[in-house]
């Protein structure tokens, strides 16, 4: 079983902040990817969980998906480019399926989708050859959804204050 985690991370570029990121088996999603598919740039992706994504129909899509109804499989995009922050640029898609008590990723691939329609993500995957498939404790991945549930709401919360009198 694979242990997965929401946990901060610093970002690779000065100009962002930290952010939660996605832990596996102690070590960053992105920093896995890219090590597995060297000079794709795929480290300093960021998690399409956070409350930085552009679109909120995006955003709701991610939230409906990452965690599929029971014996379901979906297609859920799980990092985007940190620039973009939608799905036009770099998407990392996981297929997900849910069980009793396990969660799994069956696969990672690079969405390639044509459609820019939100829901037609995942239509297209450049599916990344070298085997990259998760199991994780169906608890546990429900702490990481819940880590990121609370950022996403604290994050709004800071950025409603912000911009009040605008």
């Amino acid at each position: 079983m694979n242990i997965i985690q929401a946990e901060f991370d610093k970002s690779d570029y000065e100009i962002y902040d930290d952010f939660l990121n996605i832990k596996i088996d102690g070590e960053w999603l992105d920093e896995k990817l890219e090590e597995s598919y060297p000079g794709e740039m795929y480290k300093g992706t960021i998690p399409t969980l956070l409350f930085a994504m552009e679109s909120k129909i995006e955003s709701d899509l991610v939230w409906n998906r990452i965690l599929p109804d029971f014996n379901a499989k979906v297609i859920c995009p799980i990092l985007m480019c940190p620039d973009d922050r939608d799905f036009s640029c770099t998407l990392i898609v996981a297929e997900i399926e849910c069980l009793d008590d396990v969660v799994i990723w069956h696969r990672l691939g690079l969405d390639i989708t044509k459609d820019w329609q939100p829901e037609s993500v995942g239509s297209e995957v450049k599916w990344f050859y070298r085997e990259l498939s998760y199991q994780f404790q169906k608890t546990e991945y429900i702490k990481m959804i819940k880590a990121f549930e609370h950022q996403f709401k604290t994050d709004e919360a800071a950025w409603t204050l912000r911009n009040k009198n605008i």
